[in-house]
């Protein structure tokens, strides 16, 4: 029987990496991928390419109501912590409504939810953190994602996924940048970095991601999973890294205290997330920092071959 999958942000980075795989690994599916910038996306067969609407409540419903999906999966969100912080009515709507509204229209056409969080529920004081570790977010980004996780959790008592992931890094077509990227890029130009010792992680490539997703429509998972590379890491270490495996100049970064950064939010500083449930329920070997960046550099050098 065919499967009907539905993706939100699927010019996302981590929706991308989804509909890649899903693509790739699932022959007899149909995809319906929404989009903010409907123009990126080339439609081909068994994929539906559809406008979205986000904000709109009644829009999203009944889209999904004239689709019915099995699956759905929500990739879309306001990932920008500082702008969060700036405009908490749009980090709600997109972080905390949207997945409330998904959640009560997977309700009505019994579709298994599947949608994204992040490590920023939590506060940073004694991470990594596993599944059940109690949050206590710090930034309106952090605290608009939890109630989005609450939100289906409260409407879907059981048919439901929540993946928490962070410092999601990889390729994208559409231009989606993300902090290893915007390191690439400047220590390609050779630009000088003053990069924090904080901001624990353990960065997680967009591919295991979608693999992860795979495994949990294929098997069924539900509940909260944590999926995240291996490692864990501070942000000049990451830099450091990224040098390494690039083969760029490691005099262009200088590593400052975390306190002498100012931005808008606070951020955890001993963030991360604990994967060993993951690992053992979908069997995944989740990549560490160095062998993503290998993988990452290969698929760039691949990409810089075709053009």
């Amino acid at each position: 029987m065919k499967q009907k999958i539905l993706i939100t942000g699927a010019t996302g980075k981590v929706g991308e990496a989804v509909t890649n795989i899903l693509k790739k690994e699932l022959l007899d599916v149909e995809l319906v991928l929404l989009t903010s910038d409907i123009k990126a996306i080339a439609p081909i067969k068994n994929q539906k390419v559809i406008q979205a609407f986000y904000e709109d409540v009644k829009w999203m419903k009944n889209l999904i109501y004239a689709e019915k999906p099995n699956v759905i999966i929500n990739c879309a969100a306001m990932t920008n912590v500082d702008a969060c912080e700036v405009d908490h009515k749009l980090a709600m709507n997109l972080n905390a409504i949207l997945p409330e509204t998904l959640a009560k229209a997977a309700k009505v056409i019994e579709a298994h939810l599947i949608s994204f969080s992040t490590d920023y529920i939590f506060d940073g004081e004694n991470g990594p953190y596993d599944e059940d570790a109690t949050p206590n977010p710090i930034s309106f980004y952090g605290k608009s994602k939890l109630a989005g996780e609450n939100a289906i959790k409260v409407e879907l008592n059981s048919n439901y996924t929540i993946i928490r992931t962070n410092v999601v890094y990889g390729t994208s077509s559409y231009g989606k940048s993300d902090f290893i990227n915007w390191l690439i890029n400047n220590l390609e130009n050779e630009k000088k970095l003053t990069i924090i010792d904080g901001q624990w992680c353990n960065p997680t490539y967009s591919e295991d991601i979608a693999w992860a997703v795979l495994k949990i429509i294929e098997n069924k998972n539900f509940g909260t999973y944590n999926v995240a590379g291996k490692g864990y890491y501070n942000r000049f270490e990451i830099a450091e890294l990224v040098a390494e495996i690039f083969e760029y100049d490691d005099d262009l970064l200088t590593e400052i205290p975390s306190k002498d950064l100012v931005q808008k939010a606070k951020r955890p500083d001993k963030g991360g997330l604990i994967v060993l449930k993951a690992e053992a329920e979908l069997g995944i070997d989740f990549l560490d920092l160095k062998n993503g960046l290998i993988a990452l550099k290969f698929m760039v050098n691949k990409k810089y071959e075709y053009n």
